[in-house]
């Protein structure tokens, strides 16, 4: 199926060969058809008595189809035996290209062939034409492409495969050698994947209207040794000069210079390969603003759809790769920066990457950088894994969303309207009063990504549409964390290659703006605020060796974040993490050990190996990190690494110690829980974890993140901010009584003052479930315990004597823990029925709806309309004054004069809708009512003027019949060389079958 902007038609290629038309605009089909012509064109060789050098008949399917890029009556029928080039107009057949490799020739399968020295028919599988008009790309299911000019059909311009030049000619001497290696042993054949796709660019760079530099994109042709992946290769302009006079060209046909300069134009000026992680299933180039030559004129982005173990992805990336072209910059205009939000069209295409630092190959390397795509594209394998929904304040809110001067490379994807839904506009105006809500998403990609899900953003102002994304990008605070690995120093770090790194949960303290990736390989990632960094030339030298700083690693400005240190203990995987907003790091690890980390050094302050679990007292049994002080014993029971199961950070008093103090709460398997307060000293402060840990008691299989220390009268946590380290330096007393909540696999306990007596406790049997996670919920100055299980249950309990409240059932829409806020919304993941870990959907929904509007928006996709530009007339070969090299065919029609041949002479044109500034739903009316008045009018005017259609096919029958007549005995007469000029003769009788006479 192909289509042009500059009419409203559709070319539609059926199984058998045969083309069809459907009209757009009136929404029906159109008495314009096209029979199968490869076939006719095989008939007509096989009546003419010209024999086949093939044994096997060509296939007869159509391929593709393509529009001429400058003449709209031309249009190229791909069929699977060759390319046919017709014209709408006259209803005839121009030429036909036809590759048969000749035997010894190689093509792109090679040498181990069994039928090498045998003619050999290449299958058509693409094509694509050049920008200019004049020569086009054909692709081949043995992975070689065919470059052939327009105005010659005897043989190609080129023939190659992505390594290989003139894989159509016979190389005598490599025959000889696979021949002579033949009867020793069996010569391997190239498999090669087909050319599945192809498509040509021009740019806005080039003063000669011929164009200047182009680019082929390639889809296919591969072979089996190569990764997967999209090959691109920039070639020179076709700006030939003036041709010389001697030796004239044969007549009608075309001259040796200009076939001489398109060859040459086909040499590759520079090659790139986007490499993916899947394979490549289909490819989209997205213009800048012309959607002429197919879609194809001056590119910013493409799109890619990636299958990777039976999933599905969405990727984008910058096309072409930077250094390919370079586009002068305009200023930007003020206006349309401020309205639109985005860069000014000038040429931010293909940008040059920033000045390189050492240590960092993709800058000094620039690859295509990825664009941003809509979150609705954020799923497969290099999309969302896992997410955090965060209620916020609105200072914090301002501080992450306010716009800065990051340049984001994003797919400028945008159509229509949306509009509020108008009847529940009371609940649009309480949307208001809602809290502002972050959603952070940690990515196949190795990327994190912060969205606005505030529902603020679906309020309409006054009756206009709606301006914001929902959920709206916050690109500025995303972090890639394969720009890290771009040294390789970095990657060497790593107890696994880079290939098979994944991120394993993400952290965020969005009081502090840090940000912790805990790695499937057991590495911890610090990333904190760009502005805190230190530069490469002042970097620190630590001594604790399991930290390597970051700050020699490039930063895109404008980024919020900027890579800190990792923490590379060689522990294994990790268990559980805890980020504070005071500048502490706690990370327990699946063999037993423990280490926390002061992020000012940063510096180990605790470092705690691998213990038992012992049935006495093992107060000598821990191994400690060299100059960090003991911890307390305390006992367990049963065998095995004591695994601290759940962290916290909290700012506290305790039952018998009512200072303020930084305190870590530790809860391990076996349901015992210690307390570490940190000490500081000196000036500036340094900090310390205290001789002794305290115990307490907890639940046995504590869940990640499963720690609640709340206000006993208010309800509120007591976290670890900078408002509870100020109170902490000064010495004060806590002012009441806390109380902590620990929940578990099996259980949930609360316990007074942290390490006190117990106030409530609750059990769990097994048909209950398993228990996925918690969360404390506040409503209406009210909080509760919910637990969710996998049975789809929400369990809410009171606090704190841990009562059952009532057991809520949940859409069985996710089986992996939902992401609650403290307000009672959430979002649940759905994951991919095929492969395991890749979020499919994700469903935002509340606990408490209550007058509250979730329902979607209204759209109304044709109430805006771009402007398109007029359509690319044809070039000359030659330079523009020369008056004698005219492309042959150089009048071509326009877009209404196209409508007008393909619809008959009984088009119906429906009325178009008239649409009034308002609500969608007016415009959705308004349209509605025209496309009926249209099928009214269409079926009327069919019934209506049944009986002169038939009489106007009869005239155009007989005309079409002379013109036949006269077009054989032209062929008589003109016959000279026989099988050039019998090809040439046999294409134009094609127009015979046109009608089926």
């Amino acid at each position: 199926m192909t289509l042009s902007p500059s009419h409203s038609h559709v070319f539609l290629a059926t199984r058998n060969g045969d083309i069809k038309t459907y009209d757009l605009t009136c929404l029906r089909k159109s008495p314009y058809n096209m029979p199968n012509l490869w076939k006719l064109y095989e008939n007509k060789m096989a009546a003419d008595g010209i024999p086949s050098l093939t044994s096997e008949p060509a296939p007869l399917n159509a391929v593709d189809v393509v529009i001429h890029p400058r003449n709209l009556d031309l249009l190229f029928v791909a069929y699977a035996g060759g390319v046919i080039l017709t014209n709408l107009t006259e209803r005839s057949t121009i030429r036909a290209y036809e590759l048969i490799l000749p035997p010894g020739a190689p093509g792109g399968a090679g040498y181990g062939l069994g039928d090498i020295l045998t003619h050999r028919r290449m299958v058509v599988t693409s094509l694509a034409v050049h920008p200019s008009g004049h020569f086009f790309a054909v692709g081949y299911a043995d992975g070689s492409i065919a470059f052939w000019a327009v105005e010659d059909d005897n043989s190609p311009l080129l023939v190659r495969t992505l390594e290989d030049v003139d894989v159509n000619l016979v190389n005598a001497d490599k025959l000889e050698e696979y021949m002579g290696a033949s009867t020793n042993s069996n010569t391997p054949r190239t498999i090669r994947e087909p050319i599945f796709k192809l498509s040509w660019s021009s740019f806005a760079n080039a003063p000669d209207p011929r164009g200047g530099d182009t680019a082929l994109a390639i889809l296919g042709g591969l072979d089996a040794s190569m990764p997967p992946g999209l090959t691109t290769f920039l070639l020179p302009a076709f700006n030939p000069t003036e041709p010389p006079s001697e030796p004239p060209a044969p007549p009608d046909s075309l001259h040796p210079f200009f076939r001489n300069a398109m060859r040459q134009s086909l040499t590759i000026s520079k090659p790139y390969f986007y490499e993916t992680r899947g394979i490549v299933q289909d490819y989209l180039l997205l213009p800048h603003t012309s959607p002429h030559l197919g879609g194809n004129f001056d590119p910013y982005g493409i799109l890619l759809i990636t299958e990777y173990q039976h999933t599905r992805t969405v990727e984008a990336y910058q096309y072409p790769p930077p250094g390919f072209v370079q586009i002068p910059q305009a200023p930007p205009k003020v206006e349309e920066a401020e309205d639109e939000g985005t860069e000014a069209a000038g040429g931010l295409m293909s940008p040059m990457p920033p000045t390189p630092l050492p240590k960092s190959p993709r800058h000094t390397n620039p690859t295509p950088q990825p664009l941003r795509t809509p979150f609705t594209l954020s799923a497969g394998n290099s999309g969302a894994l896992d997410g955090r929904l965060f209620r916020v304040n609105n200072d914090i809110y301002q501080d992450l969303v306010s716009k800065n001067t990051y340049d984001d490379l994003h797919l400028r994807l945008k159509g229509g309207q949306a509009f509020a839904d108008t009847t529940k506009a009371n609940e649009l105006k309480l949307l208001k009063y809602q809290p502002r809500r972050i959603l952070m998403t940690y990515n196949g990609d190795l990327s994190v990504q912060f969205f606005d899900i505030s529902t603020q953003l679906n309020i309409p102002v006054e009756d206009r549409p709606l301006e914001h994304d929902w959920p709206e990008a916050l690109p500025w605070l995303d972090i890639r964390l394969d720009e890290v690995f771009d040294d390789p120093a970095i990657a060497d770090i790593l107890s696994v290659p880079t290939d098979r790194v994944s991120i394993q949960s993400a952290q965020v303290a969005l009081e502090a703006l840090e940000c912790a990736l805990i790695l499937s390989s057991g590495e911890v990632f610090i990333y904190h605020h760009a502005m805190n960094r230190s530069t490469p030339a002042s970097s620190k030298i630590l001594a604790d060796t399991e930290i390597v700083l970051l700050d020699h690693i490039h930063v895109a400005p404008g980024r919020t974040f900027a890579p800190y240190f990792i923490l590379a203990a060689n522990k294994g995987p990790v268990e559980t993490c805890a980020l504070s907003d005071i500048g502490f790091l706690a990370v327990s690890y699946k063999d037993g050990s423990f280490i926390v980390v002061d992020m000012r050094g940063p510096k180990i302050i605790l470092s705690r190996e691998a213990e038992k679990k012992q049935r006495h007292s093992m107060a000598s049994a821990k191994h400690l990190h060299a100059g960090h002080p003991p911890t307390s014993p305390h006992s367990h029971h049963g065998s095995g690494p004591e695994i601290v199961k759940a962290l916290t950070w909290t700012v506290t008093s305790l039952d018998k110690d009512p200072q303020l103090a930084v305190r870590l709460i530790a809860a391990h398997q076996s349901g015992q829980a210690e307390i570490f307060s940190l000490e500081h000293s000196g000036s500036p402060v340094s900090w310390s974890v205290s001789s002794e840990s305290v115990p307490c008691k907890a639940v046995s299989d504590p869940t990640p993140e499963s720690i609640y220390i709340l206000d006993r009268k208010t309800g509120a946590p007591w976290k670890a901010d900078r408002a509870g380290l100020s109170a902490s330096l000064k010495g004060l007393s806590a002012e009441g009584q806390c109380f902590l909540i620990t929940v578990g696999a099996k259980g949930a306990r609360s316990t007074l003052n942290i390490n006190g007596e117990k106030i409530g406790k609750v059990e769990w049997g097994h048909k209950v479930g398993t228990v996925l996670g918690s969360q404390i919920v506040e409503h209406m100055a009210s909080r509760v315990l919910v637990v969710q299980t996998d049975k789809h249950d929400a369990l809410i309990y009171s606090l704190p004597h841990l009562e059952h409240i009532h057991t809520a059932q949940l859409p069985p829409i996710s089986t992996l823990p939902l992401a609650i806020d403290e307000s009672g919304d959430f979002i649940a993941w759905t994951r991919h029925p095929r492969s395991g870990g890749v979020i499919q959907a994700a469903t935002y929904s509340t606990f408490f709806d209550i007058r509250r509007s979730f329902g979607p928006p209204d759209f109304n996709f044709i109430s805006t309309h771009g402007s398109v530009p007029p359509q690319p007339q044809p070039v000359s070969l030659g330079p523009a004054s020369l008056l004698g090299s005219w492309f042959s065919f150089n009048e071509t029609l326009s877009g209404d004069q196209v409508d007008e041949l393909l619809g008959g002479p009984n088009r119906p044109i429906p009325e178009k809708p008239q649409l009034t500034r308002g609500s969608s739903e007016e415009g959705l009316a308004s349209t509605a009512a025209g496309a009926a008045a249209g099928f009214a009018a269409s079926a009327s005017a069919m019934q209506a003027n049944l009986y002169n259609r038939l009489t106007s096919a009869v005239s155009e029958r007989g005309q079409l019949l002379g013109d036949l007549s006269e077009r054989f005995n032209t062929l008589e007469e003109d016959s000279k060389n026989m099988l050039a000029q019998a090809k040439r003769l046999a294409a134009q009788q094609t127009a015979k079958g046109w009608f089926g006479f």
